[in-house]
Order: C-alpha cells, then sequence, then structure tokens
C-alpha cells in the first residue's frame, strides 16, 4: 500500500474482454442472469489481467450483495478518451454512511451476513487498478435505482 500498482499495458479489445469474463463468470454461476452490452470502440492499451481482476471483483460484488434472480448488468461504452466498465444490480442501497469509506482497504458494504464475510479488500483492488491507468472509480447506490460501479479508463496511458 502506498505504491502505485505496476500495469503491463499492452493493446487490447476491452470490449472482448469484457464479454470474455462475464462468459467465465456465467459459467461458474449458471444460474445467475448475466447481460452484456458494448458501445462504441473498444481498443485501447490497458493490462487485460488487471482489468479481468476488475471485473471478476465488481461481478462478485454484485452477485452477492444481489437477490438470486436478480439481472446484472456489464456494460463497456467508449468514447474518444476513455471507456467506461459499469456493473450494475438491483440487490438492496449501500448504505449511505458506508460510501465515502466504501474503496479503503478492510471496509465493506455491510456488516449483515456472516456468509458474505470477506477480507475487504475487492473494492479496494478495483478502485487501486483504476488509478494505476490513469482512471478512476466511482458508485451509485439507491432504493430505487440499484447499484452501479462505474470504472474509468483513459484508453492510452
Amino acid at each position: 500500500m502506498g505504491q502505485v500498482l505496476p500495469v503491463d499495458r499492452q493493446p487490447l479489445d476491452l470490449h472482448e474482454l469484457t464479454c470474455q469474463v462475464v462468459e467465465e463468470v456465467q459459467a461458474v454461476a449458471p444460474e445467475r442472469v448475466l447481460e452484456v452490452r458494448t458501445k462504441g470502440h473498444g481498443q485501447g492499451t490497458w493490462d487485460a489481467d488487471r482489468i479481468a481482476q476488475v471485473l471478476h471483483n465488481l461481478l462478485a460484488n454484485a452477485m452477492q450483495y444481489s437477490p438470486q434472480g436478480a439481472r446484472i448488468q456489464v456494460s463497456s461504452e467508449a468514447s474518444d478518451g476513455e471507456l467506461v466498465l459499469r456493473v450494475h444490480n438491483d440487490g438492496p442501497p449501500i448504505p449511505q454512511e458506508v460510501l465515502p469509506t466504501l474503496f479503503e482497504p478492510m471496509k465493506r458494504g455491510t456488516t449483515n451476513g456472516a456468509e458474505r464475510r470477506s477480507v475487504g479488500l475487492g473494492l479496494f483492488i478495483v478502485d487501486q487498478i483504476a488509478r494505476a491507468h490513469g482512471g478512476s472509480v466511482e458508485v451509485a447506490s439507491t432504493q430505487a435505482e440499484g447499484t452501479t460501479f462505474s470504472v474509468h479508463v483513459p484508453r492510452r496511458g
């Protein structure tokens, strides 16, 4: 901690990587409803392993905190200078008092449910990977709209 996470940038189609990761997760959780949407040109330079880890962490989170039959939406949307990865679920909202520290290490979005125990590093890792790529991560979470994590990464570093 305190150091920038190393990344190995290589040419990559982030739309293809997004679809691949969702297929992997769907294979191990066939009972879950995962949807993927891509928009725009997905080419850029990123660390494929690190970005895959971001998607795996966000999908694991979405599955953990949403009802079993709830749909999870993943999108990869490109603009001229950046690409935005979004993972959305309709589970209960993250408590407002938790949001300011959600991306800190050893913090969790809830203290309920022993079956949901984790070390609290998943979202911290997501944030660190986004920062290492020169990007950022944000979350919007309400009862009416559900929870959406958005990871912004510039096309080139």
